[in-house]
Formats: structure tokens, C-alpha cells, sequence
């Protein structure tokens, strides 16, 4: 049910056209165009089983212009001369057959109705303003030479039952071609409105997202500048024995580390926000795409001495984007040595479910709090401070998410308090390649 509902919706988009390709109004005016061509049809066959030759043809030359102009705007985006000539040829039509059809007491002034409600909708502002006023003007006249010359009007039914048929009938399509515009344009309003709802709502979240960083990176960044600062102010002023000069040169290495790796985290966030995420899915062996990754965390770890191991079959293939891959990979490692005591151990595995491939980072750390749960995977977790005091700005997280689900792939968590924490991070495999169990 759902996939026919599918079916006919993707064909009824290809009727009338896409948002992408027309307005709002012109999608309306082809949609208008397909159903007055089915009605007119219907009202072709009513006239002539009523005996109504004459105008049961009428109808063929109405279908004609009916289609000529969904043609001229569907495949020519010529609407306004579409519309013009829907304008001209229908309320000729009207006027021509309006004494002919018993004046104001048969269906010509729901017609003229429906010509008013839809030069409404569909005309511009300089259109507007001619055709809705001679239509006005063209009833009024009709009904005052009604009024003084009664004998105009001429009687078109045999007998009250063919006029009940034909002014109920008339009016059913009518009005729901009234209502079924009326629907389609409250759905429109409706879906713009969300997605304005949801345009602010994402605006507002970038522009906090965007203060917080400002605030934090103010702070961050003139820590580790005013350390130097004070450092070469030291150099200058008095001699420092070898064994001052390096611890104080390796705390100036570990903050400006932390410092860079903060840097490229919110330089890679800034680039998404200014020019959008960029996806570059292939397949890759996964080993040789995160092995400088985590030798440089080896690095990082043993000056914690932390042992950082790592088990990844050589043949395993993903697809992923490399760049991506190494910065998340980078950011998980980064988070579990900064949040990981001296002397503990953290693993980075991997194991295959199906056509799925997850790489796991499991640390032995303080652990993450149930308050903090929820908000793990943006800036509105608070921040928080390693275990030798590493301070970083929360955004390596968010950007991991990020950047998972770009690539059609899941992130998610298990922690204990004081106990450590595990990454999950699920992506395709490459099927291309038999994978080994």
C-alpha cells in the first residue's frame, strides 16, 4: 500500500512538476489544467446523455485549450501566456452560453465563481489587477441586462430533473476542485512553515553552538599563549637549570597540542558551517587508513604512560570517507587518553555483525555521568577537564556524529562512573571483498 501510494505520488510530481523546477503557483495551474480536462470530459459525456448536443461539443475545443495550456507551462514555462489564454477562452465561453443557459439560474455563475477564485491564486500583481476586475464588471453587466431584459434568457432544460442533474453536478466539481486547492495550498503553507521551524531552530543552534566556541576558545587559547609568553619572559630574565627548562618546555608541548587538536576541530566544524559537509564514500582498507592515526595517539598515550593497543585485521575494508574516518578515529582516542588515569589501558578493536563493521574504543577512565548522557554529542554537555587537567572544547564529539552519519554509519556509547567507557562506531563493509571472520 505504502509503495503504491509512493508510485502514485512520484507520477502525480511528474505531472504537475517538482518544487524544484516550478512554483508554487504554476504547480497549482497544472494540476488546475488536469483536473478541468478530466471534469470537462465528465461534462461532455453528462450533456450529450442529456441530450445537450451542442454543448456536450462545446466541450471538445475546451478540452483542447485546456491541454494546450498545461502544455505552454508545463514544457514551455510560459505560464502568464497560459493563463491568459485560460482567462480569455473560458469567460467567452461563459459569456457567449450565459443567456443561452438560463442566466443567473443555471451553473454559468458557479463557473464564473471558480474563473475568480482561480485568476486569484494564479495571476501576478499586474494580471491581477485586469482580469479580476473586467470579471467582476462582466457579471455585473450580465446580471443588470437580466434585469431590465428578462426575454434574454432562454430556456435550456427539458424539465426540472435535467436541470437538478446538471447545477448539482456542476456544483460538486465546483466546489471540490475549490476545496482540493484550498487543501493543497494549506499543505504547502504548512510543510514551508516547518521547514522554516526548522531552518530557525537549526539557525539558533549554530549561533549557540558558534557563541560557546567563541567563549571557550577566548579562554583556551590564551592559556597556552600566556604560558609561552611567560616562558620567554623567564629566558630573558633568568637562567634556568636543564632540568626547569624541560619540565616546563614538555607542559608548553602537551598544552599546545591540546591547543591544535581544539583548532582543527572547530576549523573543520567552521568549514561545514560555511560551505557544507563534502562526502567522498570509497572503499578503503581500514588499517592502512587509521594507522598513522594511531601511532601519532600512541605517542600522545605513552606520555601518560597509557598503553593504547589496537587490533584491526589487515583485510578489512569499509566504506567510509578517509579524511572523516581519521578525525573521528582521532577524536575517540584523544577523548579516552585525556579522560584515562596513568597507568591505564585503552583498546581499539573491531567486530563484524552482518555487513557491518564496528570499530570500538574502550577505555578505563572516570566514565561518563547520567546527567551527561543525553548531551554527550554536542556543545551542550558541559565542559569538562581530563585527568591531568586537559581542557577541550566538547566539539570533537558532535563533529565525530557528524561525520558518522554523513556516511550512512551509527555512533553510540556504553559508560559505568569511575569504571571507563566504550565507543561504538558502526559502518559498511566493503562486500566487494570476502571478508574473513
Amino acid at each position: 500500500m505504502k509503495s503504491l501510494k509512493n508510485y502514485i505520488t512520484a507520477q502525480w510530481s511528474s505531472i504537475i512538476g517538482t518544487e524544484l523546477q516550478f512554483s508554487l503557483e504554476a504547480r497549482i495551474f497544472h494540476a488546475i489544467s488536469i483536473l478541468a480536462i478530466f471534469t470537462a470530459s465528465i461534462n461532455s459525456i453528462i450533456n450529450f446523455r442529456l441530450g445537450l448536443i451542442f454543448y456536450g461539443l462545446i466541450m471538445l475545443p475546451l478540452i483542447a485549450v485546456l491541454g494546450l495550456g498545461y502544455y505552454l507551462s508545463r514544457y514551455r514555462n510560459k505560464m502568464n501566456i497560459a493563463i491568459g489564454i485560460f482567462a480569455v477562452v473560458f469567460n467567452l465561453l461563459c459569456g457567449a452560453t450565459y443567456f443561452a443557459t438560463e442566466g443567473s439560474g443555471s451553473v454559468n455563475l458557479f463557473t464564473f465563481i471558480l474563473i475568480i477564485f482561480l485568476l486569484s491564486l494564479l495571476t501576478s500583481k499586474k494580471q491581477f489587477s485586469i482580469w479580476i476586475p473586467l470579471n467582476i464588471l462582466l457579471v455585473i453587466g450580465f446580471f443588470v441586462l437580466e434585469y431590465f431584459y428578462p426575454e434574454l434568457v432562454k430556456p435550456l432544460y427539458p424539465d426540472r430533473r435535467h436541470r437538478l442533474v446538471d447545477i448539482a453536478q456542476t456544483w460538486v466539481e465546483v466546489a471540490g476542485m475549490i476545496a482540493l486547492i484550498t487543501m493543497y495550498i494549506q499543505n504547502n503553507y504548512n510543510r514551508e512553515k516547518e521547514l522554516a521551524k526548522s531552518r530557525l531552530i537549526a539557525l539558533e543552534e549554530i549561533n549557540e553552538t558558534k557563541n560557546k566556541l567563541f567563549s571557550i576558545v577566548a579562554h583556551d587559547l590564551k592559556a597556552p599563549l600566556a604560558s609561552v609568553e611567560n616562558y620567554l619572559s623567564l629566558l630573558n630574565k633568568i637562567d634556568l637549570d636543564p632540568e626547569e627548562k624541560k619540565t616546563i618546555e614538555q607542559n608548553l608541548l602537551t598544552s599546545t597540542r591540546q591547543t591544535s587538536a581544539m583548532l582543527q576541530n572547530i576549523l573543520h566544524w567552521s568549514k561545514d558551517q560555511m560551505q557544507g559537509i563534502t562526502v567522498n564514500l570509497s572503499p578503503i582498507p581500514l588499517l592502512k587508513t587509521l594507522h598513522q592515526t594511531i601511532l601519532l595517539q600512541q605517542t600522545l598515550a605513552s606520555e601518560k604512560n597509557i598503553e593504547l593497543d589496537y587490533s584491526i585485521d589487515n583485510e578489512i575494508r569499509v566504506i567510509a570517507d578517509p579524511d572523516m574516518l581519521q578525525l573521528i578515529v582521532r577524536n575517540l582516542l584523544n577523548n579516552a587518553i585525556k579522560f584515562s588515569s596513568t597507568g591505564s589501558q585503552i583498546n581499539l578493536s573491531i567486530q563484524q555483525e552482518a555487513n557491518k563493521c564496528i570499530l570500538k574504543v574502550t577505555d578505563t577512565g572516570i566514565g561518563i555521568s547520567e546527567e551527561d548522557h543525553f548531551n554527550i554529542f554536542s556543545l551542550k554537555n558541559k565542559g569538562t577537564y581530563g585527568t591531568d587537567q586537559e581542557k577541550g572544547v566538547g566539539l570533537g564529539l558532535m563533529l565525530a556524529k557528524t561525520y558518522i552519519e554523513q556516511q550512512n554509519g551509527e555512533i553510540w556509547f556504553e559508560s559505568n562512573l569511575n569504571k571507563g567507557t566504550t565507543f561504538f562506531v558502526s559502518l559498511d563493509l566493503d562486500q566487494t571483498q570476502h571478508i574473513h571472520p
